[in-house]
């Protein structure tokens, strides 16, 4: 039988670069082994079963390593020297976040006075913060052409899940909320997710050969229970999506549908109100 050691010798993380044969953390220590020296107990010992109702307590020791902190350390840092990331490699679906953003943007998200605040903070000591969330609001409202905008989501597919609750809302209040909602099939995988979340029903329509969503497609697959199309596929950072994007459109209002066009790069809106020109009613932007 081939030890799982064995087996990373051969395969490794990866067939490029160094490829590092790491034993688990367990495998690394030895009975005994510490890695911390602590002061002597300045507070009285106090006997958990006297203070802890017994179905509480725990009757056997935790099964934890034994190393020394340097073991721990380097275990850890090679690790880590495992991790695929967009500086040693290309990501061709997701992370859009990390991978279109300057590490000068990184470096601002970083700073101590948004990373570090605590979200129960006073609202009288975040000041600063509230006011460049406030004005950025309000930027991206401008650039996507809708009356409002939302910073609540924190990743993409937070972003679709709201937008796709916006939209189940607002059917809900005008009597129906439909039944349905339309993919591509090369859209991201949280999309259809997202969806099914809310209760819709995927529905995929198929790309063409240059793996855009036509409109013949669109048309075919529009009626009563269609609640919203979702726009997010890969082609489209080959600039291929406005080719048909227009023409999909055109089908959906007269339906009553929604749609819900998600933006890695702003700039791909093609400038102020856009969001609107592509008839979009709901637009949610990705970024770090």
């Amino acid at each position: 039988m081939t030890s799982s050691l064995e087996k990373t010798k051969r395969d490794g993380p990866g067939k490029r670069g160094m490829i590092f044969a790491e034993p688990t953390i367990f495998e690394r220590g030895t009975k005994g082994r510490q890695g911390y020296s602590l002061p002597e107990e300045e507070i009285p010992m106090v006997e958990p079963s006297q203070e802890i109702s017994a179905e509480l307590l725990r009757h056997e020791e935790p099964l934890l390593p034994e190393v020394s902190e340097l073991d721990v350390v380097r275990h850890f840092t090679r690790l880590s020297q495992w991790n695929y990331s967009i500086d040693t490699g290309l990501y061709p679906l997701g992370s859009c976040t990390m991978k279109y953003n300057p590490k000068v943007n990184e470096e601002v998200a970083r700073m101590s006075g948004f990373a570090k605040l605590h979200p129960q903070a006073p609202v009288e000591d975040i000041q600063g913060a509230l006011e460049l969330m406030y004005h950025l609001q309000n930027y991206l409202a401008v650039i996507s052409g809708m009356d409002a905008t939302t910073l609540q989501p924190a990743a993409g597919a937070q972003g679709e899940f709201t937008g796709l609750l916006m939209i189940r809302a607002y059917l809900t209040a005008k009597g129906n909320p439909r039944s349905k909602i339309l993919i591509p099939d090369s859209a991201h995988g949280t999309n259809p997710a997202s969806a099914a979340a809310c209760g819709y029903k995927v529905v995929t329509l198929k790309t063409g050969a240059e793996g855009v969503l036509t409109a013949e497609a669109v048309a075919a697959a529009m009626d009563e229970e269609v609640a919203g199309i979702m726009n997010d596929h890969q082609p489209q950072h080959l600039g291929a999506f406005r080719i048909q994007h227009r023409r999909n459109r055109q089908d959906r209002p007269r339906q009553g549908g929604l749609g819900l066009l998600r933006r890695r790069q702003s700039k791909r809106l093609g400038g102020d109100g856009a969001g609107r020109r592509y008839g979009r009613r709901r637009v949610a932007f990705q970024f770090a």
